[in-house]
């Protein structure tokens, strides 16, 4: 019994000793183990963190570039290969057209010339290695509620309204920037939303010629109408923009437009330059034709030199000068017919019958070729003058009218209403 009871005792105690070494030898290891997966995680952060400032890094590196470079349009180098060099950079150019509450605006235009390109590149620039390229950034948003079809044409324009560089919506514009691409319907390319705006880059490829014939016009920059409420663009408003001074070269006066003058075709389709000589306006002097409204809201006289292109049209005015009056009329059609905008027998009646000028229709508008029933609408006419003549003229009464119907008979038994222009 007594033998039993020390083996029994021996036996515990060994087991005892036992278990406590085990627990020793787990905690030793999990004592080994710890600072294993501290030192891991230590490693872990240190890469991240390493990462983190590499990213940092290259995203300073590329702002430092971009401003380093004044590039409005990186990918311009990047996908001609070519040297770039920045010309001129206009961020307020103040180009802006509103359709109807389609609206259009260049926020900002940079110039850049393109040397030792790829050969690739060669056709857009007329085979040669370098141009010229003029990049927009361009927002359209359209702010009336139903979607809106528009081509989003823009032309700089320069001798005359045939000569003139269109803009590219793709061409040397990358993908994430084509408004086409951007926007939200990508399906119907000239679809615009209801209430959508989108801002993207268009480009103007010139080659040397093109880009130093700007120095010897007035380049103008017109952003074109064209847009319509239906896919086949029926009833679409053409009206363009006024015509803007395009400013390319640093010494030029910037944030400058021709709004100061009456958007008659002498200065959007640059036939001629003007200087202001006398101008009245919210002068509404208001005569009716029926129910019709006619009213003459301002008058311009200016002085104009053509155009070399154009002065073949201006031979019979002599040498001595030549003096432009544009008259600016609203019209309120309250009437049951469409009225016709051209081919209107207005005419003016200078000191009671001294002299008989008719309104010279070639340098008049034509986007509003007529205004419904129930519509408003906007008639510029244009009178020239020899201005040895002009300066002996006192008093200026304009007959406007008759109006002519679709089938192009008179309407309203052919009346007119005449008012006396301030001179």
């Amino acid at each position: 019994m007594g033998k039993t009871k020390v083996v029994t005792l021996l036996s515990t105690a060994i087991l005892l000793l036992a278990a406590c070494g085990n627990d020793e030898k787990a905690s030793s290891e999990e004592k080994e183990t710890k600072p294993k997966i501290e030192e891991t995680s230590t490693e872990e952060k240190a890469e991240e963190k390493a990462e983190e400032k590499a990213e940092e890094k290259a995203e300073e590196k590329e702002e430092e570039n971009t401003e380093t470079t004044g590039e409005l349009n990186p990918f311009i180098a990047e996908e001609t290969e070519g040297n770039v060099e920045v010309i001129y950079t206009n961020k307020e150019p103040n180009y802006a057209h509103d359709l109807d509450g389609f609206k259009v605006s260049v926020d900002e235009y940079q110039i850049v010339k393109v040397t030792d390109m790829n050969t690739d590149y060669n056709i857009a620039f007329d085979d040669q290695t370098e141009g010229y390229v003029i990049t927009t950034k361009v927002t359209i948003n359209n702010t009336t509620d139903k979607p809106m079809y528009y081509t989003n044409f823009h032309k700089i324009q320069l001798s005359s309204n045939l000569d003139y560089i269109q803009n590219n919506g793709r061409k040397l514009v990358p993908e994430d920037q084509q408004i086409a691409k951007i926007k939200e319907n990508k399906d119907q390319i000239s679809l615009f939303e209801a209430g959508e705006t989108v801002t993207g880059l268009m480009t103007f490829i010139l080659t040397n010629e093109e880009f130093e014939k700007l120095k010897t016009v007035s380049p103008k920059y017109i952003i074109e109408g064209g847009v319509a409420d239906n896919d086949q663009f029926k009833n679409s408003n053409h009206q363009h923009s006024d015509a803007f001074i395009f400013v390319f070269e640093d010494n030029e006066t910037g944030n400058q437009t021709t709004s100061n003058f009456l958007q008659d075709r002498l200065t959007t389709d640059n036939m001629a330059d003007k200087e202001m000589i006398f101008e009245e306006t919210g002068i509404k002097d208001t005569k009716n034709i029926d129910k019709v409204e006619i009213q003459v809201d301002t008058v311009q006289y200016t002085e104009i030199e053509p155009s070399e292109v154009s002065k073949p049209r201006f031979e019979n005015f002599g040498d001595n000068g030549i003096v432009a009056l544009t008259v600016k009329l609203n019209i309120d059609n309250q009437s049951n017919e469409s009225l016709r905008l051209s081919g209107l027998g207005t005419k003016l009646n200078v000191d009671e019958n001294r002299a008989i000028v008719l309104s010279e229709g070639m340098v008049e508008p034509r986007e509003l070729e007529s205004i419904a029933p129930g519509e408003k609408g906007e008639k510029l006419h244009v009178f020239l003058f020899r201005k040895d003549e002009f300066e002996l003229y006192k008093k200026i009464d304009m007959e406007f009218g008759p109006f002519t119907g679709e089938d192009g008979k008179d309407l309203f038994k052919g009346k007119s209403a005449t008012f006396t222009l301030p001179k």
